[in-house]
């Protein structure tokens, strides 16, 4: 069991990974950017929807705001996701985790402060942002699992990156690729329903499934798939930083 000094001592730990990305500009935008992204779908998407309205006299977009919804939700989480992976390849590539075992919260008490503190921000943060920029306006309890879901496959996107890459640069280019993973989220609403086991084995497929049907069983799925997901990345995470 956790004690106090332990669970202080973790949230130094975390402290120090936001002081880090504090100071790169590019970690700091990139945790900002969901608040731009808020910013240009709240008031972008229907202004855009306002004027294809009027010149094709019928909806457009309106069908799809829950699309523009799901991927602000997941984009909110992968990237500060993104940004402690970041941090986490710069210590890699410094030798910091070869130190770890010595110290007192050791290499899992690093998982924790490295991996599961900004899960758990990501969280908080797709939850206030999806509670003021949301085009549908869904409920508190529908915003709160939207969120465990997206944070889930943030989280999935950052061990992609510290997992496949051996420094920044090379996880940017994974970061990008791992994007792939997001078109998922579009495959229930304009894909037919006999070619969408396509996406069986994509998280994002299952948390939109999951929004729009409203299917336990497609929580579950989206539950096992994900383990998997983690399972196989956080074993190939430990081997590296031993």
């Amino acid at each position: 069991m956790m004690t106090l000094i332990t669970v202080k001592k973790l949230f130094i730990s975390f402290r120090h990974l936001i002081h880090q990305i504090s100071k790169d500009a590019m970690l700091f935008f990139v945790c900002i950017s969901p608040l731009l992204c808020g910013l240009l779908i709240r008031f972008g998407i229907p202004f855009v929807e306002n004027l294809l309205t009027e010149h094709f006299d019928k909806v457009i977009l309106l069908p799809y705001y829950l699309i523009f919804d799901l991927f602000l939700a997941v984009i909110t989480a992968a990237m500060f996701s993104f940004a402690s992976a970041m941090v986490i390849l710069g210590e890699i590539d410094d030798g910091i985790t070869s130190y770890l075992a010595i110290t007192p919260i050791g290499k899992s008490g690093y998982l924790v402060s490295r991996l599961v503190f900004p899960l758990i921000s990501s969280l908080f943060m797709s939850i206030v942002v999806l509670i003021v920029f949301s085009l549908t306006r869904p409920s508190v309890s529908m915003i709160v699992i939207i969120s465990i879901m997206a944070s889930i496959f943030g989280f999935i996107m950052s061990m992609i990156v510290v997992s496949m890459s051996t420094n920044k640069v090379e996880g940017l280019a994974v970061m990008k690729l791992s994007n792939i993973l997001t078109i998922g989220i579009i495959a229930p609403f304009l894909v037919s329903e006999k070619f969408q086991i396509i996406f069986f084995l994509f998280p994002s497929f299952w948390i939109s499934k999951f929004i729009i049907e409203n299917k336990f069983f497609d929580f579950v799925v989206f539950i096992v798939v994900s383990t998997v997901w983690v399972l196989l990345l956080l074993k190939k995470f430990i081997r590296k930083i031993k």
